[in-house]
């Protein structure tokens, strides 16, 4: 039993939940691939105990490893564990895993799942139905609806609303998901044990322990840059959810300006940022580069036209728009299939109007064919067209009596205008030189002038995000772009808080932070930019204070894996000697990535409970999350256990970057899964390159260095 307390089986445990969680995210996306649900996949590897490869071969799945996990908790705290009062914060996370460990395999072999129809009739209301009125509960096996289930009140079951189907007959079928689970208190009992016990561990063990110079530096940064980030947290949380106004239509067409009103989809948004959105939708920029030959551009004497003026064209002289080329083709067989110009990228509505109709035939095609997808975007680009040609896209809000927000309006143009991702990107950029520059001249005022930009790049970002608040009226945290800015700023708000409040600095730790900073700002801007940056989200997403603090904090979790995977290739680069500081700069930011990152995934269940029902349930995006935490907690089991010296330590550290961004980008393009919204696609040329250059980069570092570390003390 002693033997199965080692920190050895404990890091052996971790990565096979590591193995397993990337095997089982693979496999979802290979189970809808192959037309099969996603649930395949995690009763597979999730929900067993065994996996069968070959039909034959038992390898273990998530049960098995999660049972053999709490026996190594049991007899860690029982062999291996100290005691005392100071190291109860210790026990009480380690009491909290075995809770969540224990009490998700005994929970899953009881809980149960069905699936609920209500007819909601002019005699019977929804009220009636949630009460449980008209309202039969199947089996979620039963797909047919052949075995009703009786659902006696006393059992400790929820129900979950997922929305109405309408019918025939001026009748609605209310769907309801409902659960049968008494351990449904185990995660809220894991999150209220875990982070007792870390605010204890912290404030008796760490804060009460004597520091190194360094370490102090350290904690009084984050000290004054946490609370702050915090205090801005609670003050986005608290804004109010966008109401959209309501507004008459108008026919009005001439002398649309960039702020003038229009009513697109029920909400009012002003006229440039539709215009920004549709020539981004067709043509992949919000400007239209004139090609030769162009009547408009000639007579204009105009080499580009505004997304803004683009529309204007189409709607007032639809015969001159239609010579211009802004559909985009992605394919050369879609071109060879609908007779295209197979030497040009861009064509016109008038190259595309001969093949309307063979468009629409290849569009209504049943199958996920490359080609046929590309067929489906073109066609619902020339609708778009069309319906801006016919009015019919939005409408002019003219009508006095109407409450627009003119303000909002302008705010959100003047955001379009003012370009803030390109000049933070340009001035983290000039930061990034300014340092590497200075590795050379050692310049005291090259240095300041770094941190300047350092500085200006966070205040212009902090200028940015605080305008899209006042714009949507909620937290600006719901997109992947928005989330890379925050990151983006968080990075340099660190480095920042070092010039100003740290004496003693890592001049070289600011070239890669920097870089990692000028890198996401550029990634922001000319890959996750949208044409319309404030496009209206899901409702899912603007339904819970709970969301707007899960998105802040995990993405401080990532800054902060992301900022230890950085400070460990400075430790690799630099020589033995000089590492010191660094190396409780490195378990530091990598405990403050794993801590965040722990929180963040807690209040996404939270979350996730009240919105759909469940507190986890292995969706990749959340396996994506439990991957990162996974590899933190591997790491640190390292250290502690002093299964590595500190070079390799530092080894192991440098691949966090990719670790983060492959969970937190590559996970979106699997396309599977409940975050339909956090789904981007094109970014896996980019995201592979950076690994590979990432890769190269640490496997220099390794080959330049000391064969042997010094060990961990």
């Amino acid at each position: 039993m002693k033997k199965l307390a080692s920190l050895k089986v404990t890091v052996a445990i971790l990565v096979a939940f590591l193995v397993l969680t990337f095997w089982g995210t693979l496999a979802q996306a290979n189970a809808e691939s192959a037309g099969f649900s996603a649930s395949v996949a995690i009763d597979r590897f999730f929900d067993s105990y065994f996996i069968w490869t070959l039909g034959v071969v038992p390898l273990p799945a998530f049960k098995s490893i999660a049972i053999l996990a709490c026996v190594n908790l049991v007899a860690s705290m029982v062999f291996r564990m100290p005691r005392g009062w100071k190291n109860a914060g210790l026990w009480l996370m380690h009491v909290a895993l075995l809770v969540l460990l224990a009490g998700g395999v005994a929970g899953s072999g009881i809980k149960r799942e069905y699936n609920g129809f209500g007819v909601v009739t002019a005699d019977s209301t929804a009220l009636d139905v949630s009460l449980g009125k008209n309202l039969k509960f199947f089996a979620a096996d039963d797909s047919l609806g052949m075995r009703p289930v009786e659902i006696a009140d006393a059992w400790p079951y929820y129900v979950h609303f997922r929305g109405d189907v309408p019918m025939a007959g001026n009748k609605n079928v209310a769907m309801y998901k409902a659960y049968y689970d008494p351990f449904h208190f185990v995660p809220y009992a894991f999150m209220a044990l875990f982070l007792l016990g870390a605010v204890f561990h912290y404030v008796v063990k760490v804060r009460g322990a004597r520091k190194s110079a360094a370490q102090a530096s350290a904690t009084r940064v984050a000290s004054k840059i946490v609370p702050v980030l915090a205090y801005v947290a609670c003050l986005v949380a608290m804004v109010p959810a966008n109401s959209q106004a309501s507004a008459r239509p108008v026919p009005i067409w001439v002398g649309l300006k960039a702020d003038s009103p229009v009513l697109v989809d029920s909400a009012v948004r002003p006229f440039e940022s539709f215009a920004r959105g549709f020539l981004d939708d067709v043509n992949g920029r919000v400007t239209y580069k004139c090609g030769a030959g162009v009547p408009y551009c000639e007579k204009q004497d105009v080499r580009k036209i505004s997304a803004g003026n683009v529309v204007r064209l189409i709607l007032n002289n639809p015969e001159e728009a239609k010579d211009l080329a802004i559909f985009k083709v992605l394919r050369s067989d879609v071109a060879q299939a609908l007779h295209l110009p197979e030497d040009r990228r861009y064509v016109s509505y008038a190259d595309l109007l001969p093949a309307r109709n063979l468009l629409e035939l290849y569009a209504s095609r049943d199958d996920s064919h490359p080609a046929t997808l590309e067929m489906r975007r073109l066609l619902a680009n020339v609708q778009q067209y069309e319906s801006i040609a016919k009015r019919v896209a939005f409408s002019v809000v003219v009508d006095s009596k109407t409450s627009v927000d003119n303000s909002r309006l302008a705010a959100e143009v003047l955001y379009h205008k003012a370009n803030f991702a390109l000049i933070a990107f340009i001035l983290a950029f000039i930061a990034c030189m300014l340092a590497s520059l200075n590795m050379v001249f050692k310049s005291r005022k090259m240095d300041v002038a770094a941190n300047v930009a350092c500085i200006a790049t966070a205040g212009i970002l902090a200028v940015a995000f605080a305008l899209r608040t006042y714009v949507a009226a909620r937290a600006p945290l719901s997109s992947l772009y928005e989330i890379v800015l925050l990151v983006a700023m968080l990075l340099m708000a660190f480095e920042s808080g070092a010039f100003i409040f740290c004496k003693r600095r890592t001049f070289s730790l600011m070239v890669p932070v920097t870089f990692m900073a000028a890198l996401l700002l550029f990634f922001a801007k000319f890959v996750l930019e949208p044409g319309d940056t404030f496009r209206p989200i899901p409702a899912v997403l603007n339904s819970s204070v709970f969301l707007t603090i899960h998105v802040f904090t995990i993405a401080l979790g990532f800054a902060g894996m992301i900022l230890s995977g950085v400070v460990a290739h400075v430790a690799l680069f630099r020589a033995s000697s000089e590492r010191t500081p660094l190396d409780s700069l490195l378990y530091g930011t990598l405990v403050f990535g794993a801590v965040f990152t722990i929180i963040g995934t807690l209040l996404g269940g939270v979350w996730a409970d009240f919105a759909w029902g469940r507190f986890w349930g292995f969706d990749p995006k959340e396996c994506g999350a439990l991957f990162v935490i996974l590899w933190a907690m591997l790491l640190l089991h390292l250290r502690a256990g002093r299964l590595v010296n500190m070079r390799n330590f530092a080894l192991l550290n440098c691949f966090n970057v990719i670790v983060t961004f492959l969970c937190w980008f590559g996970v979106n393009l699997l396309g599977v899964g409940l975050h339909s919204y956090g789904f981007q696609g094109g970014t896996a040329a980019w995201l592979l390159g950076f690994c590979v250059a990432d890769t190269v980069a640490v496997l220099w570092l390794v080959s330049r260095g000391p064969a042997q570390g010094k060990p961990l003390h």
